[in-house]
């Protein structure tokens, strides 16, 4: 295995597509050439607040940072893992920013440019009480959204923007600390599933990952395991990509980093290397869209971490 053989064997979480009764997507990709798969990028719409815990993934609450309208969030916010439930807290406004933060975590929006400025913490020395075991849950903090799933076949390219900061992150376990089991890192996931109901392989997905921080790597490699870990692992193939593949630099910095790349050939990559690996069996390329995305925080050890982005885009261009 790689070297930073825990990294991609954090469970990413799994949250299936919110489909759509009206919309086409075949006939808009072709009439306008490009689509958004990452929808509502200034969070207009609000967000689904989640509970705590991934086998209830109902929402129960929203959050709305610029104000409630009368669309439907397409945004969720997961804190699976955390002792600390953002439910109820009510929204501090500070130099502009809409702030939503208990003892556990800070989710704040900001809107700068016509862009939305993101910024999220994670505070895991409130919430672990001792050094985390092998096996034990860790606290999320993750933004997500299901897509209009339209089909890997019928895109050209797809081109992935963001612009990334790290802002802190802290190591608070001293002699306790286990590279092969702590970290902090935070990582952009597209679940990519099989959404041919006439496929024996329908249903079936795999994870791609396009890493943007882990505290124990400036560099991170090239990845490809099953994804396991805990208990609600889904045990499912993950592909993450090298970060040098996406940008220069390193996040450890703590400076601005930006993302503009087309990733689908490393998308149709990571689907090979599924099926030679023995995941995917009965699914075509044919059969495959992006059911589903989400970014954030996943903390399995105890460090105080926090984050910042903006311009997070994901555009097909139509394959003609």
């Amino acid at each position: 295995m790689k070297r930073y053989i825990l990294t991609m064997l954090m469970s990413v979480t799994l949250i299936y597509s919110c489909k759509s009764d009206t919309l086409d997507v075949k006939t808009i990709i072709k009439q306008t050439e490009t689509i958004d798969i990452i929808s509502d990028q200034q969070f207009l719409k609000g967000i689904n607040l989640l509970g705590l815990s991934s086998s209830n993934s109902a929402p129960i609450d929203q959050l709305y940072p610029f104000g409630k309208t009368n669309g439907e969030p397409v945004w969720k916010v997961a804190q699976w893992g955390s002792r600390f439930n953002l439910l109820g807290v009510t929204p501090e406004i500070k130099n502009d920013s809409v702030i939503y933060k208990n003892e556990g975590k800070k989710l704040s929006f900001l809107k700068v440019g016509g862009e939305a400025l993101v910024n999220m913490e994670v505070y895991a020395s409130k919430e672990y009480r001792a050094p985390r075991k092998e096996g034990e849950e860790w606290p999320h903090l993750l933004l997500e959204q299901g897509t209009n799933q339209t089909k890997l076949i019928n895109m050209k390219t797809l081109n992935y923007s963001i612009s990334a900061k790290l802002m802190f992150a802290e190591n608070k376990m001293a002699a306790d600390y286990n590279a092969g089991m702590h970290t902090a890192q935070i990582n952009l996931y597209l679940l990519v599933q099989n959404i041919n109901k006439q496929s024996a392989g329908y249903g079936d997905f795999f994870w791609f990952g396009l890493p943007l921080y882990d505290y124990r790597y400036r560099d991170m490699a090239e990845y490809a395991a099953q994804d396991l870990g805990k208990v609600d692992a889904t045990k499912k193939f993950i592909f993450a990509v090298a970060a040098n593949t996406l940008f220069e630099g390193s996040l450890h910095d703590k400076n601005w980093i930006s993302i503009n790349k087309d990733i689908y050939p490393q998308l149709i990559v990571a689907f090979n290397r599924a099926k030679s690996t023995g995941y995917m069996s009965t699914t075509s390329l044919a059969d495959l869209s992006i059911a589903s995305t989400n970014i954030g925080w996943e903390v399995p050890g105890t460090f105080d971490c926090g984050i910042q982005f903006k311009g997070l885009k994901l555009i097909a261009t139509a394959n003609k």
